[in-house]
């Protein structure tokens, strides 16, 4: 369960870094990149413990998979989505840990 709690902070963390750069402002551009380059930068920046490293693409993808499934984009993370996208990152990482 301490592990978990882990990678929900991780995740939590790695989507406020991402929120700062897909405002509204910046345009469709970013978010199309976001979106492609969510699996490294999730894999680069979660912060997985060392028992999960391996498994991080995995659980990556996994998250990157469930969200597109969902319409959900990764600044939906701080409206009323949050809670499913925190829902979606624990089973992913139930999944694959």
């Amino acid at each position: 369960m301490k592990m978990l709690v882990m990678i929900v902070a991780g995740m939590i963390g790695f989507v406020a870094a991402f929120s700062f750069t897909a405002s509204d402002e910046i345009g469709a551009e970013v978010d199309r990149r976001l979106d492609e380059d969510f699996v490294p930068q999730c894999v680069a920046r979660a912060r997985f413990p060392a028992e999960l490293e391996a498994k991080a693409p995995a659980i990556c993808g996994c998250m990157k998979r469930e969200f597109d499934n969902r319409g959900f984009k990764l600044t939906d993370a701080f409206g009323a989505k949050q809670a499913e996208m925190q829902e979606i990152t624990q089973a992913c990482a139930q999944v694959y840990g």
